[in-house]
This record gives C-alpha cells, structure tokens and sequence, in this order.
C-alpha cells in the first residue's frame, strides 16, 4: 500500500486552474504522474506525457462506480 500524507489549510475550490494538485508516487517512489482535483472535476497527467485527461464529477462517479473496487 502507498504511503500517503497531507496536511494543508483551507483551499477554495473556484476555477481548475485553483484546484488542489497531488502528485502520485508508487511504492517504490517512482512518480506515477499528477491529480488536480478542482470545483469542475478532476485532471489526471500520466508522468512524462504533456496532456492531460479530465473528467467531471458526474464522469469521475461513473468511472468509479464502473472501474472501482467496491470497499465496506
């Protein structure tokens, strides 16, 4: 399991370019690429690559509930 830790102030959510931005490593350290998480969705940058892929809440729920394992 990744190692994860956060500490930050408040942080409003206004337009994507304000939007908190994380970025993802594996276990072994190895940058894994780039989450921003924004009021209008979120955006995911794999390292090395210079787009982006973006999904809106409604998208980001359907991936999720589509792709993501199921957790009690």
């Amino acid at each position: 399991m990744a190692k994860v830790s956060l500490g930050m102030k408040s942080h409003p959510l206004s337009r994507e370019e304000n939007g908190v931005e994380f970025e993802i490593h594996a276990n072994d350290g190895a940058k894994i690429g780039e989450l921003v998480v924004s009021k209008g969705g979120v955006r995911w940058k794999p390292k090395g690559q210079h787009d982006h892929f973006f999904a809106d809440w409604k998208k980001f729920n359907k991936i999720m509930s589509d792709a993501g394992l199921k957790k009690k």
